[in-house]
């Protein structure tokens, strides 16, 4: 047999984030995974590399244990080599690097369980690299990981990226590959010849190894793509094509790395794949600055981390320390914390997922060798990244305060269903949204369609999922907590509050107040205070904002309000308190405005849960459902966030008086 003049690294990732829906997993299952290396599975001879997430190999084991069987067999064969990485898919340089130890680790022994080899390389989530990289994971013995070209042009490396660099940080080196961003547009979404002409066509030897990694759910999954590459049988003819191209070896990256050496030493700077980087802003953090939702879940997910390798210290139940573990892991699944071409942050239930596992984990963590659970309440000073936290702990919710934000209520955990109950998302300006306005003002209404030989690559496929979404195109000026200390000159319309669009006489939310607790044995309390303006057209003077935050029971809060009023006239205005839910009120959906209102109970269909809201007067109320609108891998759509509720009374104060406003509210089952 000739040698081979090129060679080719056929790598595929396959995913599910942890909370995703069960239909999801199926369909990418059967769309996907299942018919990719069945078709694989006819042609022996294709090596092929890949990556399994830990939360797929979950799924996988309990419901379809006959696939790893056909994968167990085409690796004894030595058709597959698997990848590791982290076990639940964490963005590396975004968690702790004992908790990326750990989840390597995990994913390690999985494999060997699995299919009765450690891996060699790790998969690098969202190809997202941090120069600081190195060390840890030559700790966790990873020998190479996959980038993208566009991290080696970064570093220097002129023309196409081929074969394999080292990155080196103090005395130790990985070798790193780059996938090509050529082949990524090409397979599938051109036809299988133009593939092999393309690789055909560099000028290079067998070292010179043309790198294809990508989701493995671009071969079916992705819209459009189940009938050209199945049903029409793009895959198949591929991988006959390359059985029969004699000057094409296609190879593993192991393979690869024990016959050619590397092409030299390279410092590779922060990056991601291209499209990553347009969406970021230039870089990946950017993320946790633009959203401030995605910073807090990062910010309670490391707190949660430091609590956890302070309980593993100490003298205390093992399998309470692992349970915590897990759930943190799980809870460090990337998905949730951007947001691209697919919905990831503005999809409430993988939101929802992380604070379940986080929830689950402090759960354990309190009972680990801590008495502290046992107390009917108790406070907590949580100092993180974004500001100070202060949490209210009772037998069946949390409550976490932001006094950096109008002392608004941030989190509302009840323990008996692992839930955020203020799981919520700002409406926030994306830069698509400019597409939707121009396309409704041209009467456009999808993106551009699948050709009749072959689909449309999904980074060129931007339509709408309904008609009229600019509808929808509402942005909010605040951030979507409770407890939001909002004064206006007169009671907000439905509409008014829906769209946000309404003039703020106050200047409280957003803002610092002053925090100090109130110790006592079973119920202590906290109050927070601020000195602030009124500066309306009717309404001008110095107001004080006392909020006292009193636990009540085992699943109710009670903030007692004390507005009093520092200048030398009367002072008079609409007092409003906004709440938002992370739930599903049915009753709710259509807008809700109400008038002499003490008492509203509010349920949940999601969860089965009852939200009581209590007022010592009488209020009007108002009530309507929060959507976004953002992209998916279908389509532009709209999607129902949270319920936005808003309680508001006429105050009028005279000078040197203090008026009193109490809200309660509840929780059950």
């Amino acid at each position: 047999m000739p040698n081979p003049a090129k060679s080719l690294i056929f790598c595929v990732h396959s995913h599910q984030p942890v909370g995703n829906f069960g239909w999801v997993f199926l369909e990418a299952y059967e769309k996907s995974y299942k018919p990719f290396f069945e078709t694989l599975d006819k042609h022996p001879s294709i090596p092929v590399c890949c990556h399994f997430s830990g939360s797929l190999l979950d799924w996988l084991e309990k419901n379809k244990p006959e696939f790893l069987d056909l994968l167990r067999k085409m690796s004894k064969r030595g058709q597959l080599e698997f990848i590791g990485g982290g076990y639940y898919e964490p963005i590396y340089g975004a968690i702790p690097k004992r908790d990326l130890t750990g989840q390597i680790g995990m994913m390690r022994e999985k494999l060997k369980a699995l299919f009765g080899k450690y891996p060699q390389g790790a998969w690098l989530t969202e190809r997202v690299w941090d120069p600081d990289l190195v060390e840890p994971l030559k700790k966790a013995l990873v020998e190479y990981t996959i980038l993208d070209d566009l991290h080696l042009e970064k570093a220097g490396i002129k023309g196409s990226v081929t074969g394999y660099y080292q990155a080196k940080e103090g005395g130790r080196t990985l070798n790193v590959f780059a996938s090509m961003k050529t082949l990524r547009y090409l397979m599938p979404f051109r036809k299988a010849e133009e593939t092999l002409d393309f690789i055909r066509s560099y000028k290079g030897g067998p070292g010179d190894a043309l790198v294809f990694a990508d989701d493995c759910e671009k071969f079916g999954m992705w819209p459009g793509t189940y009938h050209w590459v199945y049903e029409e049988k793009w895959l198949d003819k591929l991988f006959s094509l390359l059985e029969k191209d004699k000057s094409i070896e296609v190879c593993t990256f192991s393979n690869f790395r024990k016959r050619f050496k590397s092409k030299g030493f390279v410092k590779i700077p922060h990056a991601s794949y291209s499209e990553m980087m347009e969406w970021s802003g230039g870089h990946f953090y950017n993320f946790f600055k633009k959203y401030p939702e995605s910073r807090y879940m990062r910010d309670r997910m490391w707190s949660v981390s430091d609590r956890l390798h302070m309980a593993g210290h100490k003298n205390g139940s093992a399998s309470l320390v692992k349970k915590a573990k897990e759930a943190l892991f799980r809870a460090q699944c990337n998905c949730t914390y951007w947001h691209g071409v697919f919905g990831g942050l503005y999809l409430h239930h993988l939101r929802s997922a992380v604070f379940e596992n986080l929830i689950q984990a402090e759960d354990a963590i309190e009972k680990n060798g801590s008495d502290a659970h046992a107390k009917s309440a108790f406070i907590r000073k949580l100092v993180l990244d974004s500001g100070e936290r202060w949490q209210i702990r009772q037998k069946k919710i949390s409550a976490f305060f932001n006094p950096g934000y109008g002392a608004a209520l941030e989190e509302l955990d009840y323990f008996p269903k692992a839930v955020n109950l203020m799981c919520n998302l700002q409406r926030h300006k994306e830069a698509y949204h400019e597409v939707v306005l121009k396309k409704a003002s041209a009467g456009v209404g999808s993106g551009q369609p699948a050709s009749a030989d072959k689909p449309a690559s999904i980074h060129d496929m931007l339509g709408s999922k309904e008609e009229n979404l600019e509808k929808y195109l509402h942005y909010d000026p605040v951030r979507r907590l409770s407890f939001m200390d909002h004064f206006f000159e007169e009671e907000l319309s439905l509409d008014e509050f829906s769209r946000s669009v309404y003039a703020e006489s106050g200047d409280f939310v957003g803002t610092a107040f002053k925090v100090s607790e109130k110790k006592a044995a079973d119920f202590p309390s906290l109050s927070f205070e601020r000195k602030g303006r009124l500066n309306g057209k009717k309404v001008s003077g110095t107001l004080l904002v006392v909020k006292n935050v009193i636990p009540r029971g085992d699943s109710a809060i009670r903030v007692q309000y004390l507005l009093k009023n520092l200048s030398s006239a009367a002072l008079e205005f609409v007092f409003g308190v906004e709440f938002n839910f992370s739930i599903g009120e049915n009753h709710a959906m259509k807008g809700i405005s109400q008038q002499k209102v003490k008492e509203w109970i509010f349920n949940d269909a999601w969860r089965g849960i009852a939200l009581k809201l209590t007022a010592g007067e009488e209020t009007s109320l108002l009530a309507c459902p929060v959507e976004t609108v953002s992209e998916s891998e279908s389509g532009l759509e709209r999607t129902y966030q949270e319920l936005a509720v808003l309680s508001q009374r006429r105050v009028h104060i005279k000078p040197k008086e203090t008026k009193e406003h109490i809200l309660e509210l509840g929780v059950s089952s």
